[in-house]
Protein backbone atom coordinates (compact mmCIF):
# COMPACT_ATOMS: atom_id res chain seq x y z
CA UNK A 1 0.00 0.00 0.00
CA UNK A 2 1.47 3.41 -0.96
CA UNK A 3 2.33 5.95 1.73
CA UNK A 4 -0.41 8.69 1.79
CA UNK A 5 1.91 11.39 3.18
CA UNK A 6 3.38 13.78 0.63
CA UNK A 7 7.14 13.71 0.17
CA UNK A 8 9.17 16.23 2.18
CA UNK A 9 10.24 19.35 0.35
CA UNK A 10 13.77 19.02 -0.91
CA UNK A 11 16.01 22.00 -0.17
CA UNK A 12 19.61 22.56 -1.07
CA UNK A 13 22.04 23.47 1.68
CA UNK A 14 24.03 25.82 -0.53
CA UNK A 15 20.99 27.72 -1.80
CA UNK A 16 20.98 31.34 -0.51
CA UNK A 17 18.02 32.34 1.66
CA UNK A 18 15.23 34.09 -0.17
CA UNK A 19 14.32 37.61 0.80
CA UNK A 20 10.90 38.15 2.25
CA UNK A 21 8.58 40.04 -0.06
CA UNK A 22 7.93 43.63 0.91
CA UNK A 23 4.49 44.26 2.34
CA UNK A 24 4.88 48.03 2.59
CA UNK A 25 6.47 50.22 -0.09
CA UNK A 26 9.62 52.05 1.07
CA UNK A 27 7.93 55.42 0.52
CA UNK A 28 5.19 54.56 3.03
CA UNK A 29 7.79 53.31 5.52
CA UNK A 30 9.65 56.62 5.18
CA UNK A 31 6.45 58.59 5.65
CA UNK A 32 5.77 56.63 8.86
CA UNK A 33 9.20 57.49 10.21
CA UNK A 34 8.70 61.16 9.30
CA UNK A 35 5.35 61.13 11.11
CA UNK A 36 6.99 59.70 14.24
CA UNK A 37 9.73 62.32 13.99
CA UNK A 38 7.15 65.09 13.68
CA UNK A 39 5.07 63.73 16.58
CA UNK A 40 8.10 63.70 18.88
CA UNK A 41 9.22 67.27 18.33
CA UNK A 42 10.37 69.35 21.26
CA UNK A 43 11.70 68.02 24.54
CA UNK A 44 9.83 64.74 24.11
CA UNK A 45 11.95 63.99 21.06
CA UNK A 46 15.23 63.63 22.89
CA UNK A 47 14.17 60.51 24.76
CA UNK A 48 10.80 59.45 23.40
CA UNK A 49 11.94 60.08 19.83
CA UNK A 50 14.81 57.65 20.25
CA UNK A 51 12.58 54.82 21.47
CA UNK A 52 9.63 55.49 19.15
CA UNK A 53 11.92 56.11 16.18
CA UNK A 54 13.73 52.81 16.79
CA UNK A 55 10.45 50.89 17.06
CA UNK A 56 8.96 52.52 13.96
CA UNK A 57 12.13 52.04 11.91
CA UNK A 58 12.50 48.38 12.94
CA UNK A 59 8.87 47.67 12.02
CA UNK A 60 9.22 49.54 8.73
CA UNK A 61 12.45 47.67 7.90
CA UNK A 62 10.72 44.36 8.57
CA UNK A 63 7.75 45.29 6.41
CA UNK A 64 9.99 46.53 3.58
CA UNK A 65 11.73 43.15 3.55
CA UNK A 66 15.06 43.79 5.25
CA UNK A 67 16.59 40.84 7.09
CA UNK A 68 18.86 40.36 10.10
CA UNK A 69 21.44 43.00 10.82
CA UNK A 70 19.96 45.43 8.29
CA UNK A 71 16.84 45.75 10.45
CA UNK A 72 18.92 46.73 13.48
CA UNK A 73 20.93 49.26 11.47
CA UNK A 74 17.68 50.77 10.20
CA UNK A 75 16.30 50.86 13.77
CA UNK A 76 19.40 52.67 15.02
CA UNK A 77 19.28 55.16 12.14
CA UNK A 78 15.57 55.78 12.75
CA UNK A 79 16.17 56.27 16.46
CA UNK A 80 18.90 58.83 15.86
CA UNK A 81 16.82 60.59 13.21
CA UNK A 82 13.73 60.86 15.41
CA UNK A 83 15.77 62.02 18.43
CA UNK A 84 17.79 64.64 16.55
CA UNK A 85 16.43 68.16 17.14
CA UNK A 86 15.29 70.29 14.20
CA UNK A 87 14.59 67.41 11.82
CA UNK A 88 10.81 67.53 12.25
CA UNK A 89 10.20 69.53 9.09
CA UNK A 90 12.78 67.67 6.99
CA UNK A 91 11.12 64.69 5.23
CA UNK A 92 14.33 62.66 5.14
CA UNK A 93 12.57 59.31 5.63
CA UNK A 94 10.27 59.94 2.69
CA UNK A 95 13.15 61.08 0.49
CA UNK A 96 15.12 57.93 1.31
CA UNK A 97 12.00 55.85 0.62
CA UNK A 98 11.64 57.49 -2.80
CA UNK A 99 15.32 56.81 -3.57
CA UNK A 100 14.99 53.16 -2.54
CA UNK A 101 11.83 52.77 -4.63
CA UNK A 102 13.59 54.19 -7.70
CA UNK A 103 16.72 52.09 -7.05
CA UNK A 104 14.69 48.85 -6.83
CA UNK A 105 13.16 49.37 -10.28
Amino acid sequence: MPDPTPPAEVTREDEPPRRRAARVPPIVAGMLLDAVDFATMGPLGLYGGFVLGALAAYWAAREVGLEGRSRWVAALAGAVYAATPATELLPLGTLIGVAVQIWRR
